[in-house]
């Protein structure tokens, strides 16, 4: 056969068995109507155990050549509720005799960037603020730039690179 007969009939095997394994998976639906109790909103009567019921493999021999299997069939009723059942709660999730961690102290030590990481030139104000490493070329008075772009009393942290801070007083662009 050539592969243009063949991938049809592929293509027909592979959809009949994913139709047939979809027909025969017992689907949500079917899980939960098997195992919920029947709710009412009236109280429910005293319950009286319901009569048993067992057959057995050994009362009705089974035909030949089909393997000899006992059933079971047990009856009994079960009281209705209005209350949910308890939630399952995974084995690892118990964990008897362990205690949580403590809470950790926010960290306040000071964090050590490299220099020209991020483009910031951070020997000038607070961790936050990015004094750039490299001014724009158009810029001549570089404290006239940084108010302009909102900086005000810089504090100097370490070497003054730009030279914004003249006098020395830890404090840039204050004269």
């Amino acid at each position: 056969m050539t592969a243009r007969r063949v991938l049809p009939v592929v293509v027909a095997v592979l959809a009949a068995v994913v139709a047939l394994f979809l027909a025969l998976r017992p689907g949500p639906d079917r899980a939960a109507a098997d195992s919920a109790a029947p709710v009412s909103a009236a109280p429910a009567p005293p319950a009286r155990p319901a009569p048993s019921t067992s057959t057995s493999a050994a009362a009705s021999p089974a035909p030949e050549g089909v393997a000899a299997a006992a059933t079971a069939v047990t009856l009994s009723a079960r009281p209705a509720s209005s209350a949910a059942p308890a939630p399952f709660v995974q084995t690892f999730a118990a964990q008897p005799g362990v205690k949580p961690l403590p809470a950790l102290a926010s960290p306040t030590a000071p964090v050590s960037v490299p220099a020209n990481v991020d483009g910031c030139d951070h020997g000038y104000g607070t961790r936050t603020q990015c004094v750039p490493w490299a001014f724009p070329p158009s810029v001549t008075d570089k404290c006239a730039w940084l108010t302009a772009q909102g900086f005000k009393s810089l504090t100097v942290h370490g070497t003054d690179r730009h030279k914004l801070d003249p006098d020395k007083n830890g404090i840039a662009c204050d004269s």
